[in-house]
């Protein structure tokens, strides 16, 4: 089996859909540990993010499932960021719960695309790869390249 690491992730995701940007989070208490992102200039790839101030990252959390909002309005009314993301060519996001293989949930990914990239064909492919990437939300070092099997 390949090397996993959040590279190889993106490529083997990519695979299914066009993707603008990911960003990972690992969950902590009260919020998620940034982990991860595709473009670090842009989205942070460091640092620590509140349930409190991130509602869709909250809403995941809760519920366990994927949320998908799909237009620029969705981007403005769910993200403090959305302008940012919009300025990338992305107007939807998959926000991706990861899991383990135990069910627990241990992070989440956000998916950046076009409108239409995320329907539930493609939303089940990349949700089982995202679970399937689950050690890589449990691994100490995240620094690019790093491998989390």
């Amino acid at each position: 089996m390949p090397a996993r690491d959040f590279t190889t992730l993106l490529r083997d995701m990519s695979e299914l859909t066009e993707i603008r940007a990911v960003t990972a989070l690992r969950y902590l208490d009260g919020g998620a540990e940034r982990i991860f992102s595709s473009h670090p200039q842009v989205f942070a790839a460091t640092g620590f993010k509140r349930f409190s101030d991130a509602p869709t990252m909250a809403r995941v959390h809760e519920t366990k499932a994927p949320v998908v909002s799909d237009g620029a309005e969705a981007i403005h009314a769910g993200f403090s960021d959305g302008q940012r993301i919009l300025d990338l060519g992305a107007d939807a996001i998959a926000n991706l719960p990861v899991r383990r293989g135990d069910g627990r949930v241990v992070g989440q990914l956000n998916v950046m695309g076009r409108v239409g990239a995320f329907p539930p064909s493609v939303l089940g492919g990349l949700q089982t790869l995202a679970d399937a990437y689950s050690a890589c939300f449990e691994t100490a070092g995240h620094e690019e390249g790093a491998q989390c099997d």
